[in-house]
């Protein structure tokens, strides 16, 4: 009999946890803890916040809509590199090299799958000369800078600070299908193990057989003629019938069918004598083909990196970046970097002497868009431009950094100053530490005053030019602080998106859909 409406169910009921057979509850893995990957979104503000966490300032990274000029113009400039995201194909790896000298780039294979943002994004940092970085980045950059990429490769997937950040956008369901994805990789290898063991186990046999029979034959004593005399007719045609048997054996042995990747094996009869068709193992024919239709062509066997890869074909991140005066592609599942060119002033690169790396990716990058554009292959395309954050927050230190000399030179022309009109000092005006713009004193210390201003303050002596100087500082403030605030709102916006994602509502929409079960709300909605 089913609980009234409004009684608690007992622990068995909807919000009862499951358990093992030894009593202990089942809880979902920890994913500081979890040793997989999982498949990031292609969300700048993901990357953006994964970049910050790790300790990377001076850029951020921004999607971009369209590869032309005029829109790519719009960008923060300078654009440091391009990360492109589809969905991967096999036929897509290129693990030739191009001759080029490789030993400046840091570059890394993709070992875990799932991980390809990530790897994307150390491949073009670690490449990106005087970028600030954090200590764990630093020392792991010097820890693998004589490595092979396979063995960075292993070295990323051993990297705990930089796998709980990727995976810190990991939902319960996440973890459960890459746990998922992984049984099914272990779960083929073993198959293909077994198909392979039982093969080779077969041809053993198939040897071992046919070489007792060499000896059985060989054993037999030869027929000869009571007249002393051999009889040629009959001594063929006993050859005859012994090829006949091998051959009758050998068409009755147990086949292991090479497409099957279970293993299976079928057992056929005299099929080779029919058909005329090749043995497998010896090349040999065991008969004419009587069938005048064509023989159909064999099927061929996929490669192991295929079939591994295969599952994991999902979406696929790469970079395109440069790095001294040639462009260079960098993608995980390529066994090296790919050198696209010089973009060097004045050379013969693809770009044309014109100095900008972009006029050599793009065309690349266009020409991978419209292959795929045709198709049902999504893709994506996401910049690494210069932070505006960073100028902006530099402009307005060496704003403050001016005003405040403007204020000591007036202090020392007249001290009353402050009264005079024309020299108030607004509210909005920062001439100090700045919560809202995380402005302290070591950064307003460090900043430098610009040399055409201090050349000003120090040679102008008159009270009035002066505070008319002071005016213009605090009138360029005013802009300076309204495009900080735009370009702080920016990573504001970005931090509240990953704060969304990182916190997983399936607890509580599984709790909430509990107390509903409980009250008997959705037995009342399913009847309508």
């Amino acid at each position: 009999m089913p609980p009234k409406r409004g009684q608690k169910r007992k622990a068995n009921g909807a919000n009862a946890t499951s358990s093992t057979k030894n009593g202990s509850e089942l809880a979902p893995p920890d994913r500081n803890s979890w040793q997989g990957w999982v498949e990031m979104e292609s969300e700048p503000a993901f990357f953006n916040v994964m970049l910050k966490d790790m300790g990377v300032r001076g850029v951020r990274i921004q999607e971009v809509y369209s590869m032309d000029p005029d829109i790519l113009a719009t960008l923060p400039q300078p654009v440091h590199a391009f990360i492109f995201l589809f969905r991967y194909r096999t036929e897509d790896e290129e693990n030739s090299s191009t001759g080029s000298n490789q030993d400046h780039i840091w570059f890394a294979n993709q070992i875990p799958d799932f991980a390809c943002a990530s790897v994307a994004m150390l491949n073009i940092v670690n490449n990106f000369p005087g970028l600030q970085m954090g200590k764990e980045l630093r020392d792991f950059k010097d820890f693998t800078k004589d490595m092979s990429p396979m063995k960075r490769g292993d070295a990323i997937d051993s990297f705990d600070f930089v796998r709980r950040i990727h995976n810190s956008f990991a939902t319960e369901n996440d973890i459960l299908n890459a746990n998922m994805h992984t049984k099914a990789k272990v779960d083929k290898f073993k198959k293909k193990q077994a198909a392979a063991k039982a093969l080779e186990t077969k041809r053993a046999k198939k040897a071992a057989q046919e070489a007792k029979y060499d000896e059985e034959d060989s054993k037999k004593p030869a027929k000869s003629s009571t007249r002393g005399k051999q009889r040629p007719v009959k001594e063929t045609t006993t050859s005859a019938n012994i090829s006949k048997s091998r051959t009758r054996r050998s068409s009755r042995s147990t086949k292991v069918d090479p497409d099957d990747e279970y293993g299976s094996t079928t057992t056929t009869k005299a099929k080779g004598k029919v058909n005329g068709i090749k043995d497998e193992d010896d090349g040999e024919s065991t008969g004419l083909r009587r069938s005048g239709r064509a023989r159909k062509p064999p099927k061929k066997m996929a490669s192991a990196r295929d079939e591994e890869d295969e599952p994991a074909a999902g979406f696929h991140f790469i970079a395109y970046m440069p790095v001294g005066d040639h462009v260079w592609k960098l993608d995980g599942l390529d066994k090296h970097p790919h050198d696209m060119g010089s973009f060097g002033l004045d050379g013969n690169g693809a770009d044309g002497g014109t100095g900008n790396w972009v006029d050599v990716a793009s065309p690349a990058m266009m020409q991978r868009m419209e292959d795929l554009a045709g198709s049902e292959i999504e893709f994506n395309l996401m910049a690494v431009v210069h932070d505006p954050t960073v100028n902006e927050s530099r402009q307005l230190l060496e704003n403050i950094k001016t005003l405040l000399a403007v204020d000591t030179k007036l202090d020392g022309v007249f001290d009353d100053w402050r009264s005079m009109e024309g020299a108030e000092t607004v509210k909005d005006v920062v001439t100090g530490i700045s919560p809202e713009f995380d402005i302290t004193q070591a950064d307003i210390d460090a900043a430098e005053l610009p040399p055409d201003k201090e050349e000003k303050i120090t040679a102008e002596d008159d009270l009035l030019k002066l505070i008319e100087f002071r005016g213009r500082v605090i009138t360029e403030q005013k802009f300076l602080r309204g495009s900080l605030r735009e370009a702080m709102m920016s990573t504001k916006d970005d931090d509240e998106k990953a704060r969304h994602r990182r916190h997983d509502y399936g607890k509580f929409v599984r709790s909430w859909l509990g107390a509903l079960a409980e009250e008997r709300v959705l037995d009342e909605l399913a009847m309508g």
